[in-house]
């Protein structure tokens, strides 16, 4: 006892030179929690212990108690006017550059927004994990009150919650994948506490993620899983994400079994779609059989448009354009209005030309070459009815702005050519000019 209290003290002391009342005051209430607790019978009511959880939560946000993630620099310049900036640096973490001002205790990162992305406390008030400490004195406090205070536990759980979640965020900013997803796992593990009852699905899939990333497969899948359970898909993205775990441990039977199932439900999610076509080509097996589930899709559903765009998607894929486009033109044929359809007969047109025009840089042979040019300026032309009428049907107003880019640029390829083109060029550039104000 004599030497918790005088390491007590010695923080004590360290505290007021930092100056940070907080601290100070959290520190001797700890210091009058942790008598409580050695005392046998205080030790068995739940107040000494919602006392020490505080205390030990306290200390934790002292560096950190009045700002938040994405406030603005200015915001807390004004909020930490009474905290001296000790230098100001510049950091490149992740290929994302971070203006850093460094103050006694934490460093603040801003992003190129000029909001804060993240923190890093530098000198703590106290050493060890207090998020844990904390944890631990909430546990007591269930233990010692019979039922008796749970609002008490909920309210500090979900703060805890909180904790966990802005601690996973600073890591995952910071390029410390498996520091983020221990944290995120967190806030999972106090979502589905009995007393809590709210399972965040949300932060299961970025628990899984985040273990993605750093290369621990198992945990991805465990936590992708769970989310899975608690219908928690990220409208799709999870599937394709999930199979990539199980391909990591060459599982490529369940990759399979994943995708096929994500891509029952979302037909038109293109990371299922590409994902499932690579596993395909990957294994050897026949792509065309993703076909044969989108066709039964057709069957079920002739006039769902969308299905006869996503198995041009697959053509696309595949690289047979011919069967692609017939396949975008067949979804407007069956919706006049479905703008997707067209704006995909066009980029397919325009891309295949600018692989054209790729290879065509490398030809040295001037007679190939011409050909090849011939060709791409072919199908430029043949994009420009399908953009017209990508243009001409398109409520988006951003999906009308990325139509006329494309026209603007073909018609100027062609505008010496006649005054047809000149003037499709000069109606499309206004066009543009017009949405750049």
């Amino acid at each position: 006892m004599k030497k918790l209290l005088l390491a007590l003290a010695l923080i004590l002391s360290i505290s007021l030179g930092a100056q940070n009342k907080d601290a100070e005051k959290a520190i001797k209430d700890l210091e009058k929690a942790q008598k409580d607790a050695d005392n046998p019978k205080k030790a068995t009511n739940p107040t000494t212990w919602i006392k020490m959880s505080d205390a030990y939560a306290s200390i934790y946000d002292a560096p950190v108690k009045t700002i938040w993630l994405g406030a603005s620099q200015l915001e807390i310049k004004v909020i930490l006017k009474d905290q001296r900036i000790l230098s100001s640096t510049t950091k490149n973490v992740n290929g994302e550059n971070y203006n850093i001002d460094s103050y006694a205790d934490k460093d603040l990162y801003y992003g190129p927004d000029g909001s804060l992305a993240a923190w890093v406390v530098t000198k703590p008030y106290m050493e060890g994990d207090l998020l844990k400490k904390t944890m631990e004195s909430i546990e007591k406090i269930a233990e010692t009150a019979n039922g008796s205070k749970n609002k008490d536990i909920v309210d500090r759980l979900n703060q805890m919650k909180t904790r966990y979640y802005n601690e996973g965020m600073n890591s995952y900013t910071l390029g410390d994948f498996k520091s983020a997803s221990q944290n995120f796992e967190q806030t999972v593990l106090i979502s589905v506490n009995p007393l809590v009852n709210n399972p965040d699905t949300t932060m299961m899939y970025y628990t899984g993620l985040t273990a993605n990333m750093y290369g621990d497969a198992q945990r991805a899948i465990k936590f992708y899983e769970m989310a899975l359970s608690n219908k928690f898909d990220s409208n799709g993205d999870l599937y394709s994400n999930l199979s990539e775990a199980y391909k990591k441990i060459e599982n490529m039977d369940k990759a399979k079994e994943i995708l096929l199932a994500g891509f029952t439900k979302y037909p038109l999610n293109q990371s299922i779609l590409v994902s499932l076509i690579n596993l395909y080509l990957e294994t050897n097996d026949d792509p065309n059989k993703v076909l044969d589930l989108i066709r039964k899709a057709q069957e079920n559903e002739p006039a769902n448009a969308s299905l006869y765009y996503a198995e041009g998607n697959v053509w696309k894929k595949l690289n047979n354009i011919e069967k692609a486009i017939a396949c975008y033109n067949k979804s407007v044929e069956v919706d006049p209005n479905y703008v997707f359809g067209a704006f995909a007969v066009g980029t397919t047109y325009y891309d295949t030309a600018v692989d054209i025009q790729t290879k065509a840089a490398d030809e040295m042979d001037d007679k190939k070459y011409e050909e090849m040019v011939k060709q791409l300026e072919n199908y430029l032309e043949l994009a420009i009815e399908p953009f017209e009428k990508a243009y001409s049907i398109a409520q988006d107003e951003d999906v009308k702005a990325i139509v006329v880019e494309y026209l603007k640029n073909i018609y100027f390829r062609f505008r010496e050519k006649s005054d047809a083109f000149k003037a499709g060029y000069e109606k499309y550039n206004a066009i543009f000019e017009a949405g750049r104000r």
